[in-house]
């Protein structure tokens, strides 16, 4: 992918959801870095310090953290247009907590902190949209945080499925018992259920 690709999609993701000039998009083009991560590959590792926030033009990655006896325990994954990083880290200067991985060929337009808080002084709308993304995802996470305590495994891998469809052709059946937060086998056994059910 070349980058006036990958720039071409920032543009059309954030002027749907903010109002963008030519002039603003050409000053963001300055500070937005075109990165391929290879499959298996991390945009961001875990007690990294001074990383990037990124912007998915193409690829899938997935957001996990190790607990303390090495397990890990996927939260989310990303797919196009979706933004990666560690939120909390970025904004607090601490070290990652989070590790963000390619599970395929990705794409990814990287920004650092200090880079855009400068594109915020500079373009208002920029700042907005950043508002608006912040809000969409704690109310996702609030959304994933009630289904945790109150749904069926069954339920919330049904509701993976409905918003990711064909997400099982690129991501391991155990990364997704991890984000559902049962085991592998929980998961095979679910979905023989399922086929037989229909």
């Amino acid at each position: 992918m070349d980058a006036q690709a990958a720039y071409q999609k920032l543009y059309a993701y954030t002027s749907q959801r903010v109002p963008l000039s030519a002039a603003d998009f050409e000053l963001m083009k300055q500070y937005y870095h075109l990165r391929k991560v290879a499959k298996k590959d991390f945009f961001l590792k875990e007690g990294t310090r001074n990383f990037l926030q990124g912007f998915v033009v193409d690829g899938t990655l997935r957001v996990y953290y190790s607990d303390t006896k090495g397990n890990e325990h996927v939260l989310y994954f990303a797919f196009a247009d979706w933004w990666v990083g560690d939120l909390s880290a970025f904004h607090f200067d601490d070290a990652a907590t989070l590790n963000v991985q390619a599970l395929e060929e990705s794409y990814i337009l990287e920004i650092a902190k200090e880079d855009l808080e400068y594109l915020f002084e500079q373009i208002p709308a920029l700042e907005r949209l950043f508002r608006i993304m912040a809000q969409r995802t704690l109310a996702v996470l609030q959304k994933r945080f009630l289904m945790t305590v109150s749904a069926h495994a069954e339920e919330r891998y049904q509701e993976l499925l409905q918003r990711h469809p064909g997400i099982e052709q690129i991501v391991a059946q155990h990364q997704i018992a991890s984000y559902l937060g049962i085991l592998p086998e929980s998961l095979s056994r679910m979905k023989k259920k399922l086929l037989s059910s229909k």
